[in-house]
């Protein structure tokens, strides 16, 4: 599925594909046309004979032209199909742009209604919450002492059941339920608080935007970090190898360029005499999970950080390697980021700070990023991947978006939470998008290639970044 790059058309890439075999035809037809024409008026002109051939020459002329009429209507019918279908695609989009809009309007409504009964009711029923929890509690820590196997079994039938029911979270329409709470939970806020909705609804992403994902996020790292975790540190950023290069092409080639290993950035410099250096980068995903901030600044602190739209270390780290690499704020820039790698790319393409010529993520929750609207950028994102739908809704930008459904034909496997998420199944999904004979991708990815266009040297530098306590 390819949607948005400034068209609100949705639909999938078969559509425009026969759309734009049609407009081919179109044009073939009216050169067959022209061919026709070309040939009538030279049969006219040598072909005098005798009386006798005359009835031949007559019945040829009829023949040819009306060929040129069928073949005329032809292309004019291929081509009312081909802006057909053009239509129906911008009209399918628009309505779905309503309807996306008038859910998340109604989501945050909701939200709004049920915090407000939520905080009336639970002074109501705290008092018998404490007392239920309180039992439950000491009825845990009885049977713990008494019948430690029989708990045990507990604990390990409901880990059991977790891992049965854990499809659930590749399940299109949870990502999606997931994608539309995440930005309403702000709105469950306010409305504890008593305000009014028409209040909620000036203070939200519609209004004035003061209420958000990024001041929900913000609120969760501030309580994280009063009891020691998502705390942000000071990073250190070094080059630990450098190669040549070849100059980068397509989609599946910048998907496979993403690091993998302890090295968390790639920048490849592209020279040519005469001419400034160029620059792509590739960013890597989270590499560490944990609460408590280590070494690795690709972790859970970074990750809470950016959604709350502060500099994480991971942000750090790349404008450090960037430093280091001799980017400049006139520097032809592409960036390729995948999962949080993907995050922070779109962060340095909406700072302003860098000539960011394309921007290519994959599977990043940058949906509340406010890249401008004149990057070319091209968004991958799985509709069975959660990672994407933490980033919430896209609110502010306007990429170019390419969605595949992994598991469509097969249960996902459950021995990874997220699987639809993996690094493996993004780059099929490029080879995909370098095959697909779309008009948006196919311009997009012509502004990322022209930035190394003509390039003589490619010098790749690879960085690793580190926490400093």
């Amino acid at each position: 599925m390819v949607g948005g790059g400034g068209s609100i058309a949705v639909a999938t890439v078969t559509l425009f594909d026969q759309a734009q075999r049609l407009e081919q035809l179109e044009r073939n037809l009216e050169e067959c046309v022209r061919s026709l024409g070309a040939m009538d008026a030279g049969a006219a002109s040598r072909l005098t004979g005798t009386a006798a051939c005359r009835p031949a020459l007559e019945q040829a002329e009829r023949g040819i032209d009306d060929a040129r009429a069928l073949l005329g209507l032809a292309g004019v019918r291929s081509g009312h199909l081909a802006a057909g279908l053009q239509l129906s695609a911008d009209v399918y989009g628009a309505g779905e742009s309503a309807l996306a809009a008038l859910g998340e309007r109604l989501a945050g409504d909701f939200a709004a209604g049920l915090g407000f009964l939520a905080a009336r009711w639970g002074l109501v029923l705290a008092p018998g919450l404490l007392v239920a929890g309180s039992r439950a509690a000491l009825a845990y820590s009885v049977a713990s002492t008494v019948a430690p196997d029989a708990t045990r079994r507990g604990g390990d039938a409901a880990e059991r059941w977790i891992a049965g029911h854990r499809s659930i979270l590749s399940n299109p329409r949870f990502v999606q339920f997931a994608r539309v709470s995440i930005v309403s939970v702000d709105e469950v806020v306010a409305g504890a608080g008593g305000l009014p909705l028409p209040v909620v609804r000036m203070l939200g992403d519609d209004g004035l935007g003061l209420l958000g994902l990024d001041t929900t996020v913000g609120a969760v790292a501030i309580g994280a970090s009063v009891f020691g975790g998502l705390r942000e540190t000071p990073v250190r950023t070094v080059p630990v190898s450098r190669a040549s290069s070849t100059r980068a092409d397509g989609f599946a080639d910048r998907a496979a360029r993403v690091p993998s290993g302890n090295a968390q950035v790639r920048i490849d410099r592209y020279s040519a005499p005469g001419q400034p250096d160029r620059f792509e980068v590739y960013l890597g995903g989270t590499a560490d999970f944990s609460l408590a901030s280590g070494k690795e600044p690709w972790d859970l602190t970074s990750n809470v950080s950016a959604l709350s739209g502060e500099p994480s270390g991971a942000y750090r780290a790349v404008v450090d390697a960037l430093d280091q690499a001799g980017v400049e704020a006139k520097s032809p820039l592409v960036v390729t980021g995948y999962s949080q790698g993907g995050l922070v790319a779109a962060q340095l393409a909406a700072s302003g700070d860098y000539d960011v010529r394309g921007l290519y993520t994959l599977g990043a929750p940058g949906g509340q990023v406010d890249v401008p609207r004149d990057v070319p950028w091209v968004a991958v994102e799985h509709t069975d991947d959660l990672v994407p739908a933490l980033g919430g809704t896209w609110a502010t930008a306007d990429p170019v978006l390419v969605r595949r459904e992994v598991f469509s034909d097969r249960p996902p496997p459950l021995e990874l939470a997220v699987p639809a998420h993996a690094a493996e199944h993004y780059r099929a999904t490029a080879e995909l998008i370098d095959a697909a004979n779309e008009s948006r991708l196919r311009a997009v990815g012509a502004d990322f290639d022209a930035v190394g266009r003509g390039a003589e040297r490619v010098e790749t530098t690879w960085y690793q970044a580190s926490r400093v306590p």
